[in-house]
């Protein structure tokens, strides 16, 4: 299970706004400084995104929830994002290889394969009505106080 932690910023009817703040994949290892990934974080800082999600609890802006998905959808989402557009490019190239085309044409027949599995991929993915790939709410913290100790 996948968590992370979004606020709540706004409501509207059945659906919240939620806001992610995107982090660094490296918090503060010994390498930060000349990792790329560490350097990477640093140029582009943290920027937050906008998810909604359509939720039937009473949730107000400000509130702290945690969210969830499951890995199977992650992996199932990533193979059928990045691994349908690259097998239509590769089986689009060696049919245009095996035809014995012409270098440029096997290349443009290979970016049409890649294109041709991106639009499969498009397609598969919007029609996915059981909600797999839409994270949900595990947890919630109502408008959380700060620390008075601090």
């Amino acid at each position: 299970m996948l968590t992370e932690a979004a606020i709540v910023t706004r409501r509207d009817g059945g659906r919240v706004e939620l806001e992610l703040q995107r982090g660094s994949a490296c918090g503060s290892c010994e390498l930060s400084q000349g990792c790329g990934t560490g350097a990477l974080g640093r140029l582009l800082g943290r920027r937050s995104q906008a998810l909604f999600i359509e939720t039937e609890q009473q949730l107000e802006p400000g509130d702290e929830v945690l969210l969830a998905l499951s890995e199977s959808a992650l992996v199932k989402a990533s193979l059928t994002l990045y691994g349908l557009p690259l097998l239509g490019m590769v089986v689009a190239g060696l049919l245009a290889v095996s035809a014995a085309a012409a270098e440029w044409l096997v290349v443009v027949v290979a970016a049409a394969g890649f294109y041709i599995g991106y639009r499969i991929a498009a397609h598969l993915t919007g029609r996915l009505e059981d909600g797999q790939l839409t994270p949900y709410i595990v947890d919630i913290q109502v408008n959380p106080e700060p620390d008075a100790g601090s």
